[in-house]
């Protein structure tokens, strides 16, 4: 259900995107059941964030990914087009990335602004907090001891209220890279 509005990405604007699939076992190779249906990909929503690893094997461009759990290593944050072929999925809150379909991954930089709804958020946060993506791709709130060498943070800057969706709150945070 998660939907996601980017407030300034820095990375829109020059281009410096990856393309990314994501697997849920850390290899760079899709492996497939009988039906053809990829096994060891992970079905996304915009707005979690990975990181990123090697080119996907037999792949030019497109690098194997991962869901963001260690603090300490840099992080993507992936959003692609909200484009759905089944009219009966019109909404933002329908859109899914396939698993093992190429998603899109921004590169973060200092002072960009992303707004989240709050199921993209592991714990409840209020403006001031200061997040690390630690939670299978959500933002948590840091811990001064264990994330003490985290590469970015999100700091909650605004309370949006329920500007993206009717029913669900949202959370601006801006991006600082240590």
């Amino acid at each position: 259900m998660a939907i996601v509005r980017k407030d300034k990405l820095f990375a829109g604007y020059n281009g410096n995107l990856e393309s990314v699939i994501v697997t849920s076992d850390g290899q760079n190779k899709l492996t497939f059941n009988a039906q053809g249906e990829v096994t060891n990909g992970v079905e996304l929503t915009n707005g979690l964030f990975v990181h990123v690893g090697k080119l996907m094997e037999g792949g030019r461009e497109t690098k194997q990914a991962t869901l963001a759990n260690e603090p300490s290593l840099d992080v993507l944050f992936i959003h692609n087009a909200e484009v759905m072929y089944d009219e009966r999925l019109h909404k933002l809150e329908d859109f899914k990335i396939p698993a093992g379909k190429v998603a899109r991954g921004y590169r973060l930089y200092d002072g960009d602004i992303v707004t989240l709804t709050t199921d993209l958020f592991a714990d409840e946060v209020a403006v001031g907090d200061v997040l690390v993506a630690k939670s299978n791709g959500k933002l948590a709130k840091i811990n001064e001891v264990e994330d003490a060498d985290a590469k970015v943070t999100f700091e909650v800057i605004e309370d949006c209220g329920y500007e993206l969706h009717q029913t669900m709150g949202a959370f601006a945070v801006q991006i600082s890279r240590n």
